[in-house]
This record gives C-alpha cells, structure tokens and sequence, in this order.
C-alpha cells in the first residue's frame, strides 16, 4: 500500500493564512467600494460637503443684516436659527430658548464653536441673530436626513455591516473547505471505533492532517496484526482445551468405571471410603470436563438449527428437570405460566441448557428447604424467563461479573461446586436466540434473580 508522504502539501498555518489574505484584500476592496460611492453621492449631488451650510451662512449675512425682520425663508437651509435682543430677551427663532442662551454664552465668550456645533452671529440695529450649523456632509433630501444616520455614520456601519458578512462568508467558505480535507481523517477513526480495519486514507493537502493519517495508517496495522495475533492464540487456546478436554474422557471413564466395580467387591470400611472418594472426585472432573466441551462449543459459534419446539412439552421438561434438581436440598419449586404461545422457534437443546444453567445456580445458591421460582411470561414481542431463588443473593461484584468465564462467584455465596461458566454459557445461548440474559436481586424474596428474554418475533419463527 502507497503511504502518504508527511513533506507534502500545505502547512495548516498557510491555509489559514490564505484566509487571513482573502480577508484583507476584501475589506481593502470594501473600502474602496464605499469611498467611491461616498465620492459619487457628492458629484451626483445626494450628498452635499461638510462645509455647505458654512458658504451659505456666508452668502446670507448680508441679505440677514438688512432684512426688516428675520423669517425663516432667509435662513441657508441646514442651519438653524435665533434672534435675540441686545439686552438678552429671545424673540424668535427655531432655537428652543435653552440652545439660543447656549449659543448667548458662546458669543459672550467671543467663540464660534461650542462643542460639535458652529455658530455665526449677525448683528442687525436692535437685536442679533444667531446661526447654527454643523461642519459635517449632509443628505441634500430631507426625507434621507430624517430617517438616515448621517453619510459619515452610515458608511462607517455599512463597513461594519460589510466586513462582518464578508468574513462570515469567508469563515464558512474555508470552514467547508478543512472539513472536506479532515472527512478521511474522521472516516478512519469512525471505521477503527467500529473495528473495521479495511480502510485506506486519501491525502488531504493538509501536511499536519496528513501526518495525523499517517500515524493512523500505522496505528491500524500495528491494531490489525495484534489483533490477528490474539484471534490465533485465543483459536489455539480453544483448540488445546477441546482437545485436553476430550482426551481426559477416556482415561476418566476408565477410572471411574473401574472405581465403580470396586464398589461390587468385598472391602474393608478405609478402603470402601477411599473408593468413595474417587468415584465422588472423578463425577466432578467429568463434570468439569463436560462443561469445558461445552464451552468450547459456545466459543467456536457452531451453527445449529432451530426448530419449532411444543411449549407446553418444553416446559414440562424444564419442570421435571427443576424438581430433580431441587429434591437433594428439599427446596420447594414454583413454576408460574402466563399467555404462552403454542410453539417456540429454538435450538431446543442449547436453550434447554441455558435455562437448567440458571436453574442449577439459583439452586445451589439456596439454602435447605428455601424456595425457587420460576417464572414464564409471553408478551406482544418477547418472552420471559424468571428465575428467583431465597438464597442470600448476588453480591455488587457479581452483580458485574457473574456471567464472565471462569468467574466462580464471591466467596461467601460460592458453594464450590461450580467452575464459573454455567452463566457465562446461558448468557452466550441466549446471546445466540437474539435475547438477553440480566442478574440482580429480588426485592422480595431476598434472594436472586436471573432474567432471560427472547424477542417474539424470534421466538415464534
């Protein structure tokens, strides 16, 4: 497979950068864009200069000083107006009272301006008349001066406005552009957290992402081949338990069968106890060796074929078997049934075992004359299986682990006649019916309880 080369491409900071130059070389061709429609605002004549209500103040102070009387018709458009009498009385003028004596005050001073505000006063034969202006451009409409900011405002918020959209579309544009370039970057690690291995991925032009797929590449073999490293040692661990497993048969058999003809001769009480122990040990390490095989079996995935089982049939086996079980400890069983359907689509003998699994464990985990239960339940879409001892119940570590291999349970509720894999196995036959097996303790009985439930539609077939 051709691997990317990490010296190839664009460094991440030049791509960003690139951003930054498109967004530079467009807010430069904003402000040209604004300066050349502020400067054709003023040759169309929209927009008129800042010093226009200064020249027409000019042109007017002849024509103001001799007038009979000061109207609003001689008044430059633009500027605002008061007369005031020598003495300090206002007389007229669109002034409000309180801006004529500010003005009053400015001209006392001997000034002409007062903060943003220019003034011009005029003095005519028994009063004076004050004019205000503002040294900035001006809408020549009135309707534009009324509802619009004034030309230098609006064109600082249309830059505003501007440039905040440009870079927004910019951001978004560049934004697409690095997610497309990490899409096989994202890909990879979707595929690798659903243990896909198969993948391969393109360069992006993006050196830093590349090296990032590099490393990735590299992780997915080294993954790849531990993983194919671990699926052989765990298939020889299997194959080497099968094996062990089915060899100890034989010699097991012999033993056993032997200890059971020494049974029929005539022994002394050491020697009959001794025989005893034998036999008694060897049931257990065929036992042991039964569940290995087993365990084998659920390991490798044997495919097996279900058939349509009679419920009422299937049940009264599981029953019949639950009572045998139950007679050496004198426990009393309970076996409840509701709305069962007529037929299950099961592997018969593999369910039979997970149920008789869960069966024998609550009946091991009960104390002499307790009680177990079991519970069938059909519904709409699944069927239930529950099983409830009056044992002490499970302990918060079993809670998490009862149904892993080889676990054997907290010592205070480990009888020690178990190998740890009666769960494990009922929850992988389970498993294999498209159902779920779950542990927790009954409330009411005190004990514990196991529920297995298949969906119906399986169920059914």
């Amino acid at each position: 497979m051709e691997t990317m080369k990490p010296n190839k491409g664009t460094r991440l900071h030049t791509f960003f950068l690139r951003y930054l130059l498109f967004l530079c070389i467009g807010t430069i061709l904003l402000v040209v864009l604004l300066f050349s429609l502020f400067l054709f605002s003023f040759s169309a004549n929209i927009v008129l200069p800042a010093n226009y209500a200064e020249t027409q103040v000019s042109l007017s102070r002849d024509r103001i000083a001799s007038s009979s009387s000061v109207t609003a018709d001689i008044i430059p458009d633009l500027v605002d107006y008061a007369v005031i009498s020598k003495d300090g009385q206002f007389l007229s003028g669109n002034l409000s009272e309180k801006e004529a004596f500010k003005a009053w005050d400015v001209m006392k001073k001997g000034e002409t301006q007062g903060g943003s505000q220019f003034y011009s006063f005029i003095e005519r034969e028994n009063e004076i008349c004050i004019l205000r202006y503002y040294l900035v451009p001006q809408y020549r409409s009135e309707i534009l001066r009324k509802y619009l900011p004034n030309p230098q405002l609006l064109v600082f918020l249309l830059f505003i406005v501007g440039i905040v959209a440009y870079a927004a579309v910019l951001a978004i544009h560049f934004g697409r552009s690095l997610k497309k370039k990490m899409f096989g970057l994202q890909e990879a690690i979707e595929k690798i957290q659903n243990q896909n291995l198969d993948f391969t991925i393109n360069s992006s032009g993006i050196r830093e992402i590349d090296e990032i797929s590099i490393s990735l590449e590299q992780m997915k073999e080294a993954l790849n081949s531990s993983l194919k490293q671990q699926w052989e040692n765990e298939q020889t661990r299997r194959e080497q338990i099968s094996a062990l497993a089915h060899d100890l048969k034989t010699p097991l058999t012999i033993i056993r069968g032997n200890a059971e003809l020494l049974q029929d001769t005539v022994q002394d009480e050491i020697q009959r106890e001794y025989n005893d122990y034998i036999l008694k040990n060897t049931i257990k390490i065929e036992k042991f060796t039964k569940e290995l095989i087993d365990l084998s079996k659920m390991e490798k995935n044997i495919v097996r074929e279900k058939t349509n089982v009679k419920t009422d049939a299937f049940m009264t086996e599981i029953e019949h078997q639950m009572r045998a079980l139950s007679l050496e400890k004198k426990l009393q069983v309970a076996v409840q049934k509701e709305m069962l359907p007529a037929l299950i689509f099961i592997d018969a003998e593999h369910f039979y075992r997970a149920i008789l699994n869960v069966i024998a464990n609550a009946v091991e985990h009960t104390p002499e004359n307790g009680t177990v239960t079991l519970t069938v339940q059909g519904a709409a879409d699944f069927m239930q299986f529950t099983v409830t001892d009056s044992g002490c119940g499970f302990s918060p570590r079993d809670l998490n682990e009862a149904t892993k291999q080889f676990y054997r349970g907290d010592p205070s509720r480990n009888a020690g006649n178990h190998h740890g894999m009666g769960l494990y196995i009922a929850q992988s036959i389970v498993q294999s019916h498209g159902g779920t097996l779950q542990i927790a303790n009954d409330l009411s009985a005190g004990g514990g309880k196991v529920t297995i439930t298949i969906p119906i539609n399986f169920a059914l077939g």
